[in-house]
Formats: structure tokens, sequence, C-alpha cells
């Protein structure tokens, strides 16, 4: 029983720079650094959860929030699926992406039911620069929709300052 309590002992502590380095976010690329205007691309069909991506991102104050892709210099796209009515007869819209869009790995998976993905999308050439996935069923959760994507950027910015 020692034997075997030594044994995952000493794994878990060879292991471990690898489980924290799971959970430590890549860095990511200059552009989302200098990146000062964002256009949120809702993909999801829950107007709600516009609503939250902006309020969210105008109290962080790091981004202008754009009117169109255009004028972006990156794009957060939201995708997800929650279980909503239907009103029979009423059109339904299924998104397919385009395989230039995900380009970061997990990018075009389909999202499960009651998750949101963000994509934060070059507006230029279409390529995935980040991606999560989190969970956003409930008012509160969605509450919640950048803070991970201000993470990323955080700790970005502190390893280049380092």
């Amino acid at each position: 029983m020692k034997t075997v309590g030594c044994s995952l002992g000493v794994a878990v502590m060879l292991l471990w720079p690898q489980m924290m380095q799971a959970n430590t976010p890549a860095p990511l690329p200059v552009n989302v650094l200098a990146a000062r205007k964002i256009y949120v691309d809702n993909r999801t069909g829950d107007a709600a959860m516009l609503n939250h991506a902006y309020l969210e991102l105008t109290k962080w104050g790091r981004f202008q929030v754009v009117d169109s892709p255009q004028k972006a210099d990156v794009v957060l796209r939201l995708f997800g699926r929650d279980a909503a009515f239907v009103a029979a007869g009423e059109k339904t819209y299924v998104y397919k992406p385009a395989a230039s869009v995900a380009r970061l790995q997990g990018a075009d998976e389909a999202v499960p039911e009651g998750f949101t993905r963000l994509t934060l999308v070059d507006p230029k050439s279409g390529v995935a620069l980040w991606t999560e996935q989190r969970k956003t069923r409930g008012p509160e959760a969605k509450q919640h929709l950048v803070d991970r994507l201000r993470e990323a950027i955080e700790l970005t910015e502190k390893a280049r300052k380092d």
C-alpha cells in the first residue's frame, strides 16, 4: 500500500508542471494585444447573449465595440445553442462554419447544448486567433462571458513585460 502511495506521489510531482501548463492559456498573437476595436458576431440565436457580450466588453473598457466587422481590429464570434422554444412553422437556422474560420483546434466542432464558444477572429483573413468554450446556461453564467478572454490578454501582456 505504501508503494502505491509513493508511486502516486512521484507521478503527481512529475506531471505537476504539465498539469499546470494545461490550465495556462497559450499566449495571444500580437495583433490581439494591439486591437482596440471589436465587432461581436452573435451566431447563437440568443439576443440576450449578444447583450451580455456588449455589456461585459463595455464594462471592461479595453475595446470599443463597433457596428461592422470592416471597422473592427478583431471579431468576437459567439457560437452556441441553448434549448429554446421554436413556434410551429417558424424558420430555424443551422450554422455551418467555413473551414477558413476554424483553424484552431475545437473551433469548428459542434457546441454542446448550454455552452457557448467564443472565437476571436482576424476580420481580414478569417483566421481564428483564440477560442474557448464555456457553460452559459443561466443568466449568471452569461454575465461572465468574456472573463477568460480578459484573463488570456492580461496573462499575455504580463508575460511580455517579464
